[in-house]
């Protein structure tokens, strides 16, 4: 048996979970978080995610929208296409501050 040891996502990043998002094409929103950001925030941060995907129904507008929720928290979204599954979006969080 040989162990795989490639890595399935960059050192100090963390999944936080998908966020349903059924617009423009996609089903979901999938949620990573930076080395820079906190644990004990993540039920925050997904808690923002959701009001904004809840707000906004097009693509055009929902980095905005995530970011104008996360801001208040100190964090900053960065979205972009899943290249493996399009029906995702992949939503990178930071800390903004």
């Amino acid at each position: 048996m040989t162990l795989n040891l490639t890595p399935t996502s960059a050192p100090g990043v963390r999944r936080l979970g998908p966020v349903s998002w059924c617009h423009d094409g996609h089903e979901s929103l999938s949620v990573t978080a930076g080395a820079d950001v906190p644990w004990f925030d993540d039920t925050m941060i997904r808690g923002a995610l959701v009001r904004g995907a809840l707000a906004c129904q097009s693509i055009a507008f929902l980095g905005r929208v995530l970011n104008r929720e996360l801001w208040t928290l100190g964090y900053v979204a960065r979205l972009e296409p899943d290249l493996s599954d399009h029906s995702r979006l992949l939503v990178r969080i930071a800390s903004g501050r």
